[in-house]
């Protein structure tokens, strides 16, 4: 993948200082692209991208590449896996290419087609493509919302970027946004369009916004297809959806650098993993351990999988010392707070992949297209929960809190939390099982607690609980984290269960096929029953979750610094209640933790973000 960076001038062009802004701006995100950096003044605009080479990474792909005329230039970010079909297209219409990269046939495409040609795309992307004659600015994301893009609008500018942390040069007025601090606090991310800047958003998933001089119009571009399938029955649905699944996990395999797979030993990984061994030889996966916490520890699934699939397999394993030692160096990568604690997981999950190769295939989406989390099993139980959870949930010890830290904690976490969840109607049931941090605890910690979140009108379904998750919990959290951690290391993720197809077979089936209230995912273990180990689809749900607490004890000097906790520094600050910092902190540390470590670790890295920032902020 790549970064890209840049600015628009509505009625001038572009003076020197704006120049400088970009060349400025294009470091803080070079890790996205270590290949190669340029920047590019075309018209009224300034452009900039940092290059990762995966398809043709010769010289001539380098970007902003310029259309034969030099009147159309584009600086892009991402994959398009339909780019040979609409190469062959374009072909009959008698356009010469000079390259055999993606970005190229990307840019004729939109140069014949128009913004009317984005929906055409499959992949991930993000791009700003301009035509200097007409003195238009496209930018676009794509439908997923797999890759970033944030933009600031100015009285008389537009800047854009793939990171936040770029916009310390692009724009001059920098504050915090209390309502995304909020969201931050509850859901331990920034959902989009908000940044944690007030002066920044990010571009929502499937839109584009259309810059023309001064006049700006944004523009959702993707309408949901209707699938064309009619299925005679459960049979012939998991049967269209396992070819549809391997076609997509096929056309994510080409690369000019070498490339693998995430493989944590769950379904959708190996599902991904056990597909392209098929196709590609001396296939390489990728699994991570944790060496003194077993209940978090999934390895040997992995391994078993690897051994049947035949591939060359690299497990990692952590220690505490390893973790803890590096904590402070991933803190840093945070473009803007963002606290889901499986990112430190990824990070040296990818750390070890790009030793190996460059590009590497997950198995996220799968779970927020087919009912893959317990929080969906919980919302269904919610709706009948029988006596017998009634039950078990009226024995739980009100003073005895639960936590992730073994099965029977965790256990009573998930009662505690489905007690409650009964006691609410949609769309809060929606909001408390998408939040990490309760709502007594977030309201104890910040000195103003505001919430601006989008009312809906769909029913209360199990479908319409997954259209949510796809809307917001996967491209503000998941691939969030994905990108972040992989592009901090230099390494391209594509995710095969974002194919078009694929969530619009998944989108268009009824919710029992995915899970019935017993069985999650239940169609895709049942459409690849026969590819893998049986205990694969047997095992329960365990998520890739990080023994955060202990890492945070055993961290501590390492990653805070005193003032953080400081009654005076706190005042100053003005967003947090010393007493209620001082109380989490004493709870991290007493005898029951409990939850607190998740409320910790995202006041560490805001504080941490806030520290990077503070000569920007006012």
């Amino acid at each position: 993948m790549c970064g890209i960076v840049g600015i628009k001038i509505f009625s001038s062009a572009p003076e020197k200082g704006d120049q400088m802004r970009v060349e400025n701006a294009l470091p803080m995100q070079c890790h996205r692209g270590p290949d190669h950096s340029k920047v590019l003044v075309k018209g009224n605009t300034v452009l900039g991208h940092n290059r990762l080479a995966i398809i043709d990474t010769k010289e001539r792909s380098n970007q902003p590449l310029v259309d034969a005329t030099g009147r159309y230039s584009i600086v892009f970010n991402g994959e398009i896996y339909n780019y040979q079909s609409l190469k062959n297209d374009l072909l009959k219409q008698d356009y010469q290419f000079q390259t055999s990269s993606d970005t190229e046939v990307l840019l004729y495409h939109l140069i014949q087609y128009g913004t009317e040609g984005i929906s055409d795309l499959e992949g991930c992307f993000a791009f700003s493509f301009y035509d200097a004659e007409e003195d238009d600015l496209i930018l676009a994301r794509d439908r997923m919302g797999i890759k970033p893009l944030l933009f600031s609008i100015a009285e008389e500018q537009i800047s854009f970027a793939s990171e936040l942390n770029a916009f310390k040069w692009l724009i001059d007025e920098h504050t915090i946004d209390d309502v995304a601090l909020s969201h931050y606090f509850r859901f331990t991310y920034v959902p989009a369009p908000r940044t944690m800047l007030s002066q920044v958003q990010k571009l929502m998933p499937g839109h584009c916004l259309k810059i023309k001089g001064g006049d700006l119009d944004m523009v959702s571009y993707h309408t949901e297809k209707e699938t064309t399938n009619k299925w005679e029955n459960y049979e012939a649905a998991s049967m269209d959806l396992r070819q549809k699944v391997e076609h997509a996990v096929i056309s994510r395999l080409n690369a000019d650098v070498p490339l693998g797979t995430f493989l944590s030993g769950g379904v959708d990984s190996s599902i991904v993993s056990a597909i392209a061994a098929d196709f590609k030889t001396e296939l390489s996966t990728f699994s991570i351990g944790f060496e003194e916490h077993e209940f978090y520890d999934e390895s040997k699934y992995a391994q078993m999988v690897a051994d049947h699939i035949g591939s060359n397999h690299h497990a990692i394993t952590l220690s505490n010392d390893i973790v803890t030692d590096e904590l402070p160096r991933i803190l840093n990568t945070f473009d803007e707070p963002f606290a889901d604690s499986s990112a430190i997981a990824m990070f040296f999950l990818s750390q070890k992949a790009t030793q190996h190769l460059s590009v590497c295939l997950s198995g996220d989406g799968a779970d927020e297209l087919f009912a893959g989390y317990n929080k969906h099993r919980a919302f269904l139980k919610s709706k009948s929960p029988g006596l017998l959870l009634n039950l078990a949930t009226k024995l739980i010890d009100g003073n005895k809190q639960g936590s992730r830290s073994s099965w029977f904690s965790n256990k009573i976490r998930q009662l505690q939390k489905f007690k409650k969840l009964q006691s609410l109607d949609w769309p809060e049931n929606y909001w408390f099982l998408a939040s990490f941090i309760d709502e007594e605890d977030y309201s104890a910690l910040l000195k103003t607690a505001r919430f601006e979140l989008p009312s809906f009108d769909q029913q209360d379904t199990l479908n319409a609980f997954l259209q949510m998750d796809q809307s917001y919990v996967l491209p503000n959290d998941m691939l969030k984290k994905v990108d972040l951690m992989s592009m901090a290391n230099s390494l391209e993720v594509r995710v095969p269960f974002l194919d078009a197809e694929v969530i619009n077979l998944a989108n268009a089936m009824p919710s029992d096929w995915k899970n019935d209230g017993e069985i999650s995912k239940k169609i895709l273990k049942d459409a690849f029953s026969d590819l893998l180990p049986e205990e694969v689809f047997k095992r329960s749900k365990k998520g890739f979750e990080v023994p955060l607490t202990t890492w945070l004890r055993q961290g501590w000097e390492s990653v805070v610094r005193p003032k953080w906790f400081d009654s005076a520094y706190l005042q100053q600050q003005n967003l947090f209640r010393p007493a209620g910092v001082e109380q989490l902190k004493g709870q991290l540390f007493g005898k029951h933790p409990n939850e607190s470590a998740i409320q910790m670790w995202a006041y560490i890295v805001f504080q941490n973000w806030y520290d990077r920032w503070s000569e920007k902020l006012k």
